[in-house]
């Protein structure tokens, strides 16, 4: 279900137990909280958790990120797919040898988890956002990769919006050594894929779920994959639904309401 009036929208937030949201282009752009974000966080509670590609930060630094900017969501409500990647490594693999390529907040989370990082006879290449990695660093994992060792990747996405127009993302690296090594094929933990929702849900059942993005392919067609209700937002009103038009109103708003009709 993706419902088009913003009152039908409205109700389904009302309605659900647990809303899954995105967070670049729904609720923040670059730095910035989106107008109406910050009310829309504190109008749904702790009914609330972020489910987002984000491969760049932890929960605990997004989390503080967040709470700056008059967003406080804590981090154990944060699933993003960069941490969650190396979460589910850990849980299927153990701790593999991992050729990293991503920033230095990841590096460290991954360090922390225990993974031996390494550029030399890896068991694995991993792949997130990495927006100051050097060529010989993506040459380098190519070579691994043509060698025959397993890549897999944190999120498809080619770009997501930044605070002048779109950031480059970890989809773009994945095209990109696709396109040096064609016939490339690797798994996918972030959206669409189920892996992310299913831990965002956290054991609530689907038809009590809502998912709310800005990507049509990542977004809403892995909510709808799910068979999860769905709300398409954009970042700019000019171009639709915002978050603002989610914004559920308190039981006093609703009475105040209901006493002017």
């Amino acid at each position: 279900m993706t419902p088009d009036r913003n009152e039908e929208c409205r109700a389904l937030v009302t309605k659900a137990r647990r809303i899954l949201c995105d967070i670049d282009g729904c609720l923040i752009r670059g730095d910035s909280p989106i107008d109406g974000a910050a009310a829309f966080v504190r109008s749904v509670a702790d009914k609330l958790v972020l489910v987002s590609n984000n491969s760049t930060d932890t929960a605990a630094t997004l989390s503080l990120r967040l709470s700056r900017i008059g967003l406080p969501v804590p981090e154990s409500r944060l699933f993003l797919a960069g941490e969650q990647t190396l979460l589910h490594l850990k849980a299927t693999l153990g701790r593999p040898r991992i050729m990293l390529i991503a920033t230095d907040t990841i590096r460290s989370r991954a360090a922390q988890l225990g993974f031996d990082l390494t550029p030399d006879r890896p068991d694995l290449v991993v792949l997130c956002r990495a927006p100051h990695a050097r060529v010989m660093e993506i040459e380098a994992a190519l070579g691994q990769i043509i060698r025959g060792v397993p890549a897999v990747a944190a999120n498809p996405d080619v770009t997501h919006p930044g605070p002048t127009g779109p950031a480059i993302e970890t989809g773009a690296l994945v095209h990109m050594l696709g396109a040096c090594h064609p016939g490339l094929s690797m798994p996918i933990i972030g959206k669409p894929e189920p892996s992310l929702f299913h831990r965002a849900l956290q054991g609530i059942g689907i038809e009590h779920a809502v998912m709310i993005g800005d990507n049509s392919e990542t977004d809403i067609a892995g909510a709808r994959r799910l068979g999860m209700s769905s709300i398409l937002v954009h970042p700019d009103r000019r171009f639709g639904r915002t978050i603002a038009d989610l914004v559920v109103p308190s039981d006093e708003e609703r009475r105040f309401q209901q006493t002017v009709v």
